[in-house]
């Protein structure tokens, strides 16, 4: 979950038509305030003590409310605005479906993850296209509308008394979809250093991310706002608990500290987490996969 904001001054061409008029209408400030949720059930089955199926799916929920206003501050009303709209949008987010491969020797643990995330997200058409032509359209994509590859590696190591661990993640857009747009292709590198204490039972944290998106392309084109590579630094702290074992709950934040790229974007404090795990046995077969370091307490 995060709460974010953003302001920016409208002017044409981004008013619509009637910036080709006689009289193009004046500059005034939009601000957008969004609260956003994710809400995901992650489940995944042992098919060998190497081998795990895993699948994500999401229950996105964003709530946008817009104002505006003068250039000199004045509050301005514009009803029926073509570009942010007052509302709550909630649906489910593109599955992933992935197999994660694991081994342990000693203190030390390997996975991999090979998977693809799949088309089931709302898309929206051209929001450039259809505000140039001044008509009423939605910028917030829950789905990317294709296939996207993914692709994840971890290592950890138990240095008493600290767990270290390292992961990446690559989501790999290569393909536009049926309305032209081709999702940004989406790249993650997280560590972290855990301190157990209680015999394991709490296990207090602090993270550190590098997070990097490609370009957004509509027709093989970026949009009429600019480039939207974004490259990002997250820190974060969290701590899990074994509450009821094999029950474990789980509480971070992180905090952006760098955006290391020049394009627009929200303001955000951090991002809250709230997780709930536990483990069972479907029967003598069903063996998991030693747990990899970049998922580590979550199922």
């Amino acid at each position: 979950m995060l709460y974010a904001t953003t302001s920016h001054l409208a002017e044409c061409p981004d008013l619509g038509p009637e910036c080709r008029s006689g009289t193009p209408p004046t500059p005034y400030n939009h601000h957008v305030d969004q609260l956003m949720s994710d809400v995901s059930l992650d489940v995944s089955y042992g098919i060998a003590p190497w081998l795990a199926a895993e699948l994500r799916l999401v229950l996105r929920i964003v709530d946008v409310d817009p104002t505006y206003s003068e250039v000199d501050g004045t509050p301005k009303s514009v009803p029926n605005d073509i570009h942010h709209h007052d509302e709550t949008l909630v649906g489910p987010g593109d599955p992933w479906l992935v197999l994660r491969a694991a081994g342990a020797h000693d203190k030390l643990v390997t996975g991999a993850r090979f998977g693809v995330s799949l088309p089931i997200g709302r898309t929206e058409a051209d929001p450039y296209a259809l505000g140039a032509e001044g008509r009423w359209h939605e910028h917030l994509q829950f789905g990317t509308g294709t296939f996207v590859p993914i692709v994840g590696a971890g290592v950890s190591y138990a240095f008493e008394p600290v767990e270290l661990s390292l992961s990446a993640l690559g989501l790999f857009s290569v393909y536009e979809n049926d309305e032209g747009f081709r999702a940004p292709s989406r790249f993650f590198l997280s560590t972290r250093a855990t301190f157990p204490l209680g015999e394991g039972v709490y296990k207090p944290y602090v993270s550190a991310d590098l997070t990097h998106e490609t370009e957004e392309l509509w027709g093989g084109m970026e949009g009429m706002e600019g480039s939207t590579v974004r490259t990002e630094v997250l820190l974060g702290a969290g701590i899990a608990v074994l509450f009821a074992d094999p029950w474990t709950a789980e509480l971070g934040v992180r905090a952006r500290v760098a955006q290391l790229t020049d394009a627009a974007s929200f303001d955000y404090l951090g991002l809250l987490q709230v997780a709930l795990s536990t483990y069972f046995d479907l029967g003598p077969s069903q063996a998991p996969a030693t747990e990899p370091p970049e998922h580590q307490g979550r199922r």
